[in-house]
């Protein structure tokens, strides 16, 4: 079972996210469920790249790539399929382009699951 240390490396790659965090968790009613917990940072992200905001994003894929690299299916996905999924969900809804993430995407663990993702969420493949 994931706890929200397991993807505290990606937390930790997007210092502007911190204090979006510590209220998170602060709130009364929460509890520690990554597969919800994520979709904050999601939210965050674009909130981010949609206010032009986008000098984070290099280091949240580089952290996303590591993490992938050692990840057991379970990690992989919530990373995938529970928090990249969330970003392209929030941006196409918010209409934030998605090329802003896709130039981002640097690793080849990290490349791999966004355009993943992406096809996958578009009809394209599949499975991420």
């Amino acid at each position: 079972m994931l706890t929200d240390d397991d993807w505290e490396p990606l937390r930790a790659a997007v210092p502007s996210f911190a204090e979006r965090w510590r209220a998170f968790v602060a709130q009364p009613w929460y509890e520690s469920d990554p597969t919800y917990d994520v979709s904050e940072l999601a939210r965050h992200l674009v909130d981010e790249v949609a206010a032009g905001r986008t000098d984070e994003l290099p280091a949240f894929f580089t952290a996303l790539d590591a993490l992938l690299s050692g990840a057991n299916d379970e990690l992989y996905d919530l990373a995938t399929i529970g928090l990249l999924e969330d970003v392209v969900h929030e941006a196409e809804g918010r209409g934030v382009k998605l090329t802003t993430f896709e130039r981002a995407a640097k690793g080849s663990q990290a490349k791999k699951a966004w355009t993943g993702v992406v096809k996958f969420m578009r009809g394209e493949t599949r499975s991420p």
